[in-house]
């Protein structure tokens, strides 16, 4: 459904509230933000952290809402404010609306999930890589596809920003339809633990559900690992789920496996170890050999084997590469068709993202923010570099101040020469974020705190010899810096290669 066509109230609804209280009218569009509506559309008030939707009804009322729904189940407060809308407008009180809301929005949007090859990527880290990696594959074999996510919204070669790795339920539905109008054959989407907790994704069909791992990652959020492992469950017990694809080198794809089967199709992918759980379907990689052009190794998987080569930094890749391949087999592309496509996957903004002129050191950017990414971005390095390994790394301020010296333990495990910088401070004190950092660390000797950041990857770059690796961590493809409420624009890639031409 565009938003240009409508569909009338008694259509949409109908199945949600007694058809015979619904006014046949014609809606052209929805939304949650009362800002953005207008002429025509419904306004969706849902209760929020702070305020409850409610309270900007009378807004989009007066921007030309034709109706506000709200969930049946509301204090004393929303029903006076209720009763007065009401003189105003037609206000749709719906069972469990939360929960119910993507059906709706689906049904709006005319179900576009169905009529695409709709993967859902999920895990703490790799649902970029992932969900980019399945997308360059597609296209490489000339089927048009799409990616959700962090980076951008759109056609592979054709993004569009985004402002949350997984948009409001409604947009998610939006953008699936303008996908489906662009042409798209298939779409990949990160599936972040915010978006699953939140329902954005509910109505979602999803045909394929990947797990990249679970680490420790917004437990600020969640406040625990067990609740953000439920959290990201969550994606594989979406209706109509057909085939879950999981790590079987990570723990919690391991706990899947029993709690899914005989419920969905399983695949696994592993470069580790050897344990199937029971699993039929198992990719494989050995004989994994890092040098300085990318990976190489041996696959193994239902549908044949084959030595690889890669251009892609970094042995994590070999996992994304993996569940990439595992997905193209389960969309039943030809062995050979699918390793040539992987063949040539490239690195995407921000991840693993080198950097390297001649007689200058390697510079590798990746948006490794979490102790796990931390870890397996320096190990993988540790394989490439020929001399020392140098980390710039910090941490943002707001959030889980659990992980920071966490980082500092990693970092200093893998690392030659270690440089302390501010990542996101926001509202945070940038001194006592890395007083928080610095408590990890057991010797601070290789340790240099600069808090500027561009100051520090200047430094970094001065003392480094051309046959050191420098790992410039936290912020990947980001082009801003938040300090305090105001985002400044500061592009690690950018700012690499300003320096880099100021040591010619």
């Amino acid at each position: 459904m565009k938003e240009s066509q409508s569909i009338s109230l008694k259509q949409l609804l109908g199945d949600y509230v007694a058809i015979n209280c619904l006014p046949d009218i014609p809606v052209t569009g929805m939304n949650l933000d009362s800002r953005k509506i207008q002429s025509g559309n419904i306004f969706v008030a849902l209760a929020g952290q702070n305020e409850h939707g409610l309270a900007f009804a009378e807004m989009a009322i007066s921007n030309g809402a034709v109706a506000v729904l709200c969930d049946r189940k509301f204090d004393q407060y929303c029903q006076q404010m209720l009763s007065t809308l009401m003189t105003r407008t037609i206000c749709i009180p719906v069972d469990n609306l939360k929960t119910r809301l993507g059906e709706i929005a689906s049904q709006f949007y005319d179900e576009p999930s169905k009529k695409l090859f709709t993967v859902g990527v999920t895990g703490t880290d790799g649902k970029t890589s992932v969900s980019h990696f399945i997308a360059q594959a597609f296209d490489f074999l000339d089927q048009s596809a799409a990616v959700i996510g962090t980076i951008g919204n759109g056609l592979i070669n054709n993004l569009k920003a985004a402002t949350h790795t997984t948009p409001d339920v409604i947009q998610v539905h939006k953008i699936l339809s303008e996908l489906v109008d662009k042409g798209a054959a298939q779409v990949a989407m990160e599936v972040s633990s915010h978006g699953l907790d939140q329902g954005r994704v509910n109505g979602v069909d999803f045909d394929v559900a990947v797990l990249t791992n679970l680490g420790r990652d917004h437990l600020d959020y969640h406040g625990d690992i067990e609740s953000y492992g439920e959290a990201k469950k969550k994606l594989f017990q979406q209706k109509n789920i057909k085939t879950a694809v999981l790590n079987m080198d990570d723990e919690f794809g391991r706990q899947l496996v029993h709690d899914l089967n005989g419920k969905v199709d399983i695949w696994g992918y592993a470069t580790q170890t050897e344990e199937s759980c029971g699993i039929k379907n198992i990719v494989s990689a050995s004989g994994i050999k890092m040098h300085d052009q990318g990976l190489s190794m041996h696959i193994n998987s239902p549908r044949g084997e084959a030595d690889v080569n890669l251009n892609l930094m970094g042995r994590f890749n070999v996992a994304n590469v993996l569940a990439t391949l595992a997905v193209l087999l389960i969309k039943n592309i030809e062995f050979t068709h699918a390793i040539q496509s992987i063949e040539r996957l490239v690195t995407v903004a921000g991840r693993m993202q080198v950097i390297k002129e001649d007689n200058k050191p390697a510079i590798v950017i990746d948006y490794a923010h979490t102790p796990q990414a931390l870890e397996s971005a320096l190990k993988s390095l540790k394989d490439h570099s020929r001399k020392k390994l140098i980390c710039i790394f910090g941490c943002g301020g707001d959030r889980d101040k659990g992980k920071r010296p966490l980082m500092a333990k990693v970092a200093e495990n893998y690392a030659d020469e270690i440089f302390v910088t501010d990542d996101n401070p926001r509202t945070e004190n940038a001194e006592n974020i890395t007083d928080d950092i610095f408590t990890g660390f057991n010797d601070v000797s290789k340790i240099q705190l600069i808090h500027d950041r561009k100051q520090a990857i200047s430094q970094a770059i001065k003392q480094a010899s051309n046959e050191d690796i420098i790992l410039l961590a936290g912020k990947g493809h980001e082009n801003y810096q938040i300090a305090g409420d105001i985002k400044h624009p500061f592009s690690d890639a950018l700012v690499v290669k300003a320096c880099l031409e100021e040591t010619e």
